[in-house]
């Protein structure tokens, strides 16, 4: 047991002597203790007995809780929801069934006072609840809820719309796809499994975390053409897998063994060409109807509360669930619950470390799944536990990069970027700075030789470490220089939406701080200007640090006979901490 665990079990210990001591009032205490505590449980076969004791608990309290405060019906749902998802995702689903309808009906009266907020979990729920009625094989009651949690998605998507939002369709409607499918009816499945493909594309086809689930929606639709006899298009979508999968190779190699598995698990091997084509059907033909779409909840991101694809865990191979979970673990990091990706990352860990050492996977997706779980520690305020993963995985980045040369040297520099950052955040500065050193020196001629706008961005944001980690060793010059070449890098780069704006507010306002600090004051103004025309961060992206700079940089600006630059300066400050 962590540290961390320790304490989350002494939470809850505390929370249920309060609770003895105090009554109904300290049970909001213990239900959120019990929350927290079921995290590092999930996935965990030894502990599966551990873990459903401590769901019951919760669902105890909170339903106790509900009796006399209704305002806490948002934690009984929460808590069926969870109860519902860990049942189904051992298999065990008439047993998920009454936690899934249960949450799904309390879902369903939040959204109706308040859609935006608990309209998300309620589409959730509506397909968590088709996911565990299609493990039962009441198929037909399955495609009418999946068909439900689309038309709410639709709601969603129309009243608040936004990339998320069409992620989350998208991926119901491959949902409602192969419950369609299951059911025998081929024709509607290929329609609806169109217009998910199309949701996909308009979001990026599948370039961001999402390209696992895009991926499963592309061979859905496949699977759905075979039925229906349009060949001609179905091997028009093979073609477009098979270059994804040469883009992969070059540009993030590891990607390559998660499509390669995700093709086979559905009955196809990838030819000399490149090509996926059908393997021989035998006794276990999996192209049958109904045979490529079991039910599993292995968590996708997009869905609010954690959205879970179709596919019997039996069947999948392990590079395809290590996908799924690290897709999960960067779901849950972006829904601000940095403990859920550890855990998430930690299973895929596990799994990784079973990979058969002769295979070329093993080596490049464990060292994948390493930096996920260095970045994910690191997010969660624990950078101590970060450093010995994320220096394995360097280890094996670099040895992959002796073998295969320049396709992994952008892998080895993220690896190396990241461990600087942990390494500074610990007060080890001067091997923080040889990390990041070198991780630029890596990433620069990749970005120059491809020209790439995501390896540009990458050594944009490097560099802006790199200035960091300079000015930790008081080398204001060479940070100054750092900076000047991160903001250089980013300007000359097209707009591409919230993390490049991100990172160009955070490099300008360095630069700023690199200037001021060596007393050449003429740029300081000009770029907090342009720096707070841009400042319109989310949540959570690293808002107090610029607020802190935007705080130094006012006073220097007065001190320096700049007083409405300061006050523009001082406002934007106290915008972010707002």
């Amino acid at each position: 047991m962590t540290e961390r665990e320790r304490q989350l079990r002494a939470a809850v210990e505390t929370a249920r002597h309060q609770v003895r001591r105090d009554g109904d009032a300290a049970l909001p205490a213990l239900v959120e203790a019990l929350h927290r505590w079921c995290a590092p449980l999930l996935g965990d076969p030894a502990r599966a007995a551990e873990l459903d004791a401590a769901l019951a608990e919760c669902v105890s309290a909170a339903r106790q809780l509900v009796r006399d405060r209704p305002e806490y019906l948002p934690a009984l749902a929460a808590a069926l929801y969870r109860q519902s998802l860990t049942l189904g995702h051992r298999g065990e689903r008439a047993r998920a069934l009454p936690p899934a309808r249960e949450a799904l009906a309390h879902y369903r009266e939040l959204a109706d006072d308040d859609l935006r907020t608990f309209g998300p979990p309620a589409a959730a729920a509506l397909e968590n609840l088709a996911n565990q009625l299609a493990g039962t094989g009441a198929r037909p009651e399955a495609v009418e809820v999946a068909r439900e949690a689309v038309a709410l998605r639709r709601r969603l998507a129309a009243r608040h719309p936004g990339p998320e939002r069409d992620l989350e369709l998208a991926s119901a409607l491959a949902d409602l796809g192969i419950a369609l499918g299951e059911a025998g009816r081929h024709q509607e499945a290929v329609d609806v499994a169109h217009e998910a493909v199309a949701g996909y594309r308009a979001a990026g086809g599948g370039r961001g975390p999402d390209r696992v689930a895009y991926w499963a929606a592309l061979l859905s639709l496949v699977e759905e053409l075979e039925h229906t006899g349009r060949h001609h298009e179905q091997d028009r979508i093979l073609a477009e897998l098979a270059d994804t999968r040469r883009q992969a190779a070059r540009q993030n190699p590891e990607l390559v063994a998660h499509l390669d598995a995700a093709l086979r698990a559905r009955g196809y091997r990838v030819g000399p060409d490149g090509r996926p084509r059908r393997e021989a059907r035998g006794a276990s033909d999996r192209s049958q109807p109904g045979a490529a779409h079991g039910v599993s909840d292995v968590p996708q991101p997009g869905a609010a509360q954690g959205q879970h694809r179709a596919a019997p865990d039996a069947s999948r191979e392990k590079p395809l669930r290590i996908a799924e979970l690290t897709q999960y673990g960067h779901a849950r990091a972006e829904h601000g619950d940095p403990a859920g990706a550890v855990t998430a990352f930690r299973q895929a860990l596990a799994l990784a470390r079973q990979l058969p050492a002769a295979d070329a996977r093993t080596r490049p997706t464990l060292a994948a799944v390493l930096h996920d779980i260095g970045l994910a520690l690191g997010w969660d305020g624990r950078p101590a536990e970060a450093i010995g993963v994320l220096e394995e995985s360097v280890r094996l980045h670099r040895a992959e990069l002796a073998e295969r040369g320049a396709p992994v040297a952008p892998l080895l520099a993220e690896s190396l970027d990241t461990l600087g950052s942990r390494l500074a955040a610990l007060g080890r500065h001067q091997a923080a700075l040889a990390a990041t050193r070198e991780a630029v020196q890596l990433q620069e001629p990749v970005a120059d030789r491809t020209g790439g706008e995501r390896e540009n961005r990458e050594l944009a944001r490097m560099l802006n470490n790199l200035s960091i980690r300079y000015a930790d060793r008081r080398r204001h010059r060479a940070a100054r220089d750092a900076s000047r070449r991160s903001v250089a890098r980013y300007r000359s780069l097209p707009f591409a939406g919230p993390a490049h704006l991100t990172g160009l507010v955070h490099a300008l306002t360095n630069l700023a701080l690199r200037e001021a600090r060596l007393r050449n004051t003429g740029p300081v103004a000009p770029l907090i200007r342009e720096a707070v025309k841009l400042i319109h961060l989310p949540r959570g992206h690293q808002r107090a640090q610029l607020a802190d700079s935007l705080h130094w940089l006012a006073w220097y600006l007065r001190r320096h006979g700049d007083p409405a630059t300061a006050d523009v300066a001082a406002a934007a400050e106290a915008g972010l901490r707002r």
